[in-house]
């Protein structure tokens, strides 16, 4: 296979926007949930930073704090070491299935609920392309119809 001029320059937004179309296909259309996520989580991650750079909230942030809040953090109290070890947990149950399809797992192999786990990860991904675009592309306008409102393809 030939490669020579394929030379190509992407921004942050393109590929992130490039990966998260197609772990939807991935999830959609070929029911392959680990390259979905995988894809998603990557998709996720940047457009997070991407946020973060506009002094946006990603949605993992959201739902830390959130998380924080419900276990009885207060404003003043974020910043305390118990706060932040409780953060630290909260981000790595929240990225464990991303983490464990990226990575070399020690024992083996991992188990879990890989349809939802992709569905959630692409979720938290489309969550972030919208806070920093307001616009939604087709591929994740069906998803949303399918996997969410429960239409049939």
């Amino acid at each position: 296979m030939n490669v020579e001029g394929c030379k190509v320059t992407l921004s942050n937004l393109d590929i992130a926007e490039r990966q998260l179309e197609r772990s939807i296909e991935l999830f959609l259309d070929r029911k392959d949930f680990v390259s979905a996520l995988t894809l998603a989580g990557a998709a996720e991650e940047i457009l997070g930073k991407l946020l973060k750079a506009q002094d946006k909230k990603h949605w993992l942030e959201e739902i830390t704090g959130a998380a924080l809040k419900a276990l009885g953090y207060r404003k003043s109290d974020m910043e305390t070491p118990s706060a932040n070890q409780a953060r630290k947990e909260i981000v790595a149950l929240a990225n464990r299935s991303r983490n464990s399809l990226k990575h070399y797992n020690d024992d083996g192999s991992i188990t879990l609920e890989i349809d939802v786990e992709a569905a959630d990860m692409i979720d938290r991904a489309v969550s972030n392309y919208w806070k920093l675009t307001q616009r939604e592309t087709g591929a994740m306008g069906r998803f949303r119809e399918l996997v969410f409102m429960g239409d049939e393809a």
